[in-house]
């Protein structure tokens, strides 16, 4: 080797070994929004973004490198938003480009909305997708459900004449199931997006068998499972916990999945659930369909009453049955969060003596999932302050801002931006980066305040980049995208990329599948890289509709700030318009509670003690203390 190839190659040596990493948002970035990238190895260098003609637009020094706990490194948080020329650009750190092409746009969040929102397009049961709306995943119809079973457990007759119909609605996850709970949650923080951001969604456009007609494409797409749910309520006004084949189908399209698909159990959980979301559906659909919106509300009204007059109806799982179960949901909080709800829609005050019942107070702040529907209750009272009392608005008030402002105050030297901690990486850890942004899209609306709306925004950047594994963790979307995730149309349908618009579950430092994938791919990793992009990792890779709802709300709740300069107006008073419904008793009746007992039993062959506590609730626990379920 001569002397010149020498200087060449240990010139090209140390560029690699002093090359900085940048790890950012994938899909874009707003105009007028925040701008951030993470830079590794970077600190006190010149970050360069030059434009397309190569021409330097800004230069930015890269801060002090801080740490990110969950990512187990140092990183430098490089602040761009002063860049506001739309446009793509590239990132140089001396003369070297790095990281992926940064995309300037006043729409920049658009496609990824249109896509969280078209994945339940792609998820619908009971239909055909056909090309013209599915593209290369138009696919065969899957599970008519037109004349669905009746499993033991819904106390029903349980003969082959004996059925339901049970059609439409989304496929849970990566399964065919249909659960009303988690759709339920889905559903409402659908409805949510739309309440909030009308003017821009009236007009979004998803291409859809209903987009031609002169309801917003979003509402089309939400009425699809709301027609399910609606069909899932009893004559006695009780609602049906899911709609399933008693185990799960294997890795085959929906319409090679033809076992008998079943209705089972009924419980208050699902019916306090339904009641919620369908009192917001009646008053959202109201001016497009009237009767359908009348539909909604009395359904509501009929699903609460029966769940007071069930109160210890608590669903549990049969024993021939091995889906998805849905089970320990905090019955209380989906109670209040109904009462709420009916109360905006009615101005019934039988439905405040309920609210009262239990004071909420920050103290009591949990971020909300398909078990904790608390802070639902929170977003609707906090938004409404001409109709709820004052007092009870100043507390939900507290409940947000409690959780919102810890999420900020975690940003406090956080080398990625990320309002993510390491107890925050399980099972469904991308929805609790979704979640927590929506909180803080609430905290926004309601203050008006930069910091809220920032932190949105730095999760939304995570989930679509700006994370250590370089992912963008919704498939279809930016540079290094999900492939391979648990789901069973995308694994089946012999295309090599998945359904696009699906948000993976994310990183899971438990790793709960480790048997399953043969590997534990969270050893030695920090949490925010236990991940494994496989579609045997259902416990970081599968998708589920309650995790891209609030993805949904996330991005488009951004995109539609920004694109009209608007936030949701608190200050109009809701009309009550629902205030003359049959079938709202004006008292609780009268029943006598179950009393809390415990008992040795036998289950399973082995000595257990069963407690049962004063809402009729059974639990299990070894001799030892430890609870079985």
């Amino acid at each position: 080797m001569n002397f010149k190839s020498t200087l060449i190659v240990t010139a090209y040596a140390a560029s690699t070994l002093f090359a900085a990493t940048v790890y950012q948002n994938q899909v874009g970035f707003l105009t007028n929004g925040l701008k951030q990238i993470v830079v590794i190895d970077g600190a006190g260098k010149d970050v360069v973004f030059k434009d397309s003609a190569g021409t330097a637009a800004l230069t930015v020094t890269a801060p002090e490198a801080q740490a990110w706990e969950p990512a187990g490194k140092s990183a430098s948080l490089v602040d761009f938003s002063e860049l506001k020329t739309p446009g793509t650009y590239k990132i140089y750190i001396g003369d070297e480009e790095v990281g992926h092409p940064v995309i300037i746009s006043d729409n920049a969040y658009e496609g990824v909305t249109k896509g969280a929102l078209k994945f339940f397009y792609f998820q619908r049961a009971s239909t055909a997708l056909e090309e013209e709306y599915a593209g290369i995943y138009a696919r065969a119809a899957g599970h008519p459900d037109t004349a669905v079973r009746y499993h033991a457990s819904t106390g029903h007759e349980t003969s082959l004449d004996s059925t339901i119909n049970g059609a439409k609605g989304w496929y849970d996850a990566g399964d065919y199931g249909k659960y009303i709970v988690n759709s339920g949650i889905t559903t409402y923080t659908l409805l949510q997006l739309y309440q909030q951001n009308k003017a821009y969604f009236d007009t979004l456009k998803l291409n859809i068998p209903e987009s031609k007609n002169e309801v917003p494409d979003i509402l089309d797409e939400i009425r699809w499972n709301l027609d399910w749910m609606l069909s899932m309520q009893d004559k006695d006004g009780g609602v049906f916990h899911k709609l399933t084949t008693k185990q799960f189908a294997g890795m085959v399209m929906p319409e090679k999945a033809t076992a008998v698909r079943f209705v089972i159990g009924k419980g208050v959980e699902a019916s306090w659930n339904f009641a919620a979301v369908m009192a917001l559906a009646a008053d959202i659909y109201s001016p497009y369909d009237s009767v359908f919106a009348d539909t909604c509300a009395k359904a509501s009204v009929k699903a609460r009453w029966w769940a007071y007059t069930h109160p210890t109806a608590i669903y549990e799982q049969p024993k021939d049955i091995g889906t998805g179960t849905y089970t320990d949901a905090l019955v209380w909080t989906l109670k209040l969060w109904t009462n709420a709800e009916l109360f905006r829609i009615t101005g019934d005050k039988v439905f405040t003596d309920s609210l009262h019942s239990l004071k909420i107070t920050r103290k009591k702040a949990s971020l909300q999932s398909w078990s904790h529907s608390l802070m639902l209750e929170a977003f609707t009272i906090a938004t409404n302050p001409e109709v709820f009392e004052a007092a009870d608005v100043d507390s939900a008030k507290a409940m947000i801002f409690t959780l919102a402002d810890s999420y900020v105050e975690s940003l406090d030297k956080n080398g990625f931006g990320v309002a993510m901690t390491n107890n925050d990486f399980y099972w469904g850890s991308n929805s609790i980066a979704a979640n927590k942004g929506m909180v803080l899209i609430h905290a926004y609306i309601l203050t008006k305040e930069e910091k809220y709306f920032n932190a949105a925004i730095g999760l939304a950047d995570y989930l679509l980049g700006r994370n250590p594994l370089d992912k963008s963790y919704l498939t279809g979307f930016g540079v290094n995208p999900v492939m391979n995730p648990h789901h069973r149309i995308s694994q089946a349908d012999g295309i090599e990329a998945p359904v696009p618009g699906m948000l993976s579950g994310g990183p899971n430092a438990s790793a709960n599948d480790a048997g399953t994938c043969r590997q534990d791919y969270a050893k030695g990793k920090a949490p925010a890289e236990a991940y494994y992009d496989n579609a045997c990792s259902f416990a970081s890779n599968e998708v589920a509709i309650n995790w891209n709802a609030p993805f949904a709300y996330l991005v488009g709740s951004i995109q539609a700030i920004l694109a009209t300069g608007k936030t949701y107006d608190t200050s109009s008073k809701s009309k009550a318009t629902y205030n003359n419904l049959e079938s709202i008793p004006a008292k609780k009746p009268q029943f006598k509670p179950a009393t809390a007992r415990n008992r040795l039993v036998v289950k399973g062959n082995s000595l257990r003690l069963e407690m049962t506590g004063v809402d009729g609730v059974k639990k299990y626990y070894d001799l030892r203390g430890k609870k079985l379920r």
